[in-house]
């Protein structure tokens, strides 16, 4: 397997966190699954798989439904278990907190638990930017056609808000920051701050909270296998076993004694990979 994460273009920083590559060939790579628990992030992602399709098994669904080329990928705070195919080739983008709903201007409620072909959101422009990845002599041109694409999209960006950079403040702290003085960074009541991260986030700041802590610590968990769930949640902020557990059920829709270091193991770790 072979990864590479890029940070992006100083013009771009305010929207973009990184943007990564990973390939990986399952016919050619001995005890590596491409079946793939995805429990939900925090970050949210534009994503171009350029050689098999990616297909997508959701809770309560009977089958794995295939994606798009490009898939812009809205909150869920549920997990889903992803097939990716044979030969995976994966360019993501991971924007900031608010970062997607800048470029999209649209409420992320409106995309809850949704993962949708970029084309409906974005217009044919993806699909000759698709076009033009699959085309590109190496990574480094890839990348080079991706923020080519972003700048020209800048000056029509919703703007930055004192309400974003709160609510990065929130991500900073891992969750660990009352939002009473996250409403006061913001310089907005608590029921605006509340409602204007709904807005960017497509969730309340509260539950945004625990799913930036939950994230740290499934991602620990992805580079340190070895280390105890009761280590994880120590290092995560977690003040108690309880909370912990509480947290992992709802994002990842089992308890953590359900995954084990061999599982870990033998998966791709797309957390590490995507940041």
């Amino acid at each position: 397997m072979k990864s590479k994460v890029y940070k992006p273009h100083p013009a771009l920083q305010d929207l973009v966190h990184c943007i990564s590559i990973y390939a990986v060939d399952f016919s050619q790579t001995q005890g590596l699954t491409n079946i793939y628990r995805f429990v939900p992030a925090y970050q949210r992602y534009i994503i171009f798989y350029l050689e098999d399709p990616i297909k997508v098994l959701k809770p309560g669904n009977e089958g794995f439904v295939t994606k798009a080329t490009c898939v812009t990928i809205g909150p869920q705070d549920q997990a889903v278990t992803l097939d990716m195919g044979s030969k995976h080739l994966a360019l993501c983008v991971a924007f900031q907190p608010g970062g997607l709903h800048r470029l999209l201007k649209l409420p992320l409620s409106e995309i809850y638990e949704q993962d949708l072909d970029t084309n409906l959101l974005l217009g044919n422009e993806i699909n000759e930017i698709t076009e033009r990845l699959k085309e590109a002599d190496d990574w480094d041109h890839m990348i080079s056609i991706i923020e080519f694409y972003l700048l020209k999209k800048i000056d029509d960006l919703k703007p930055l808000l004192p309400v974003d950079q709160a609510i990065a403040a929130l991500v900073s702290t891992s969750g660990n920051v009352t939002i009473e003085e996250l409403a006061s960074l913001a310089c907005l009541s608590l029921r605006q701050f509340e409602r204007k991260c709904t807005e960017r986030l497509g969730m309340p700041p509260k539950q945004y909270a625990r799913l930036i802590r939950f994230c740290k610590a499934y991602k620990l968990k992805e580079m340190f296998p070895d280390k105890t769930w009761t280590e994880i949640a120590y290092h995560s902020g977690y003040y108690d076993q309880m909370h912990f557990i509480r947290d992992f059920k709802k994002f990842a829709g089992i308890t953590p004694s359900f995954i084990d270091e061999e599982e870990l193991q033998n998966t791709i770790r797309l957390h590490t990979i995507m940041k």
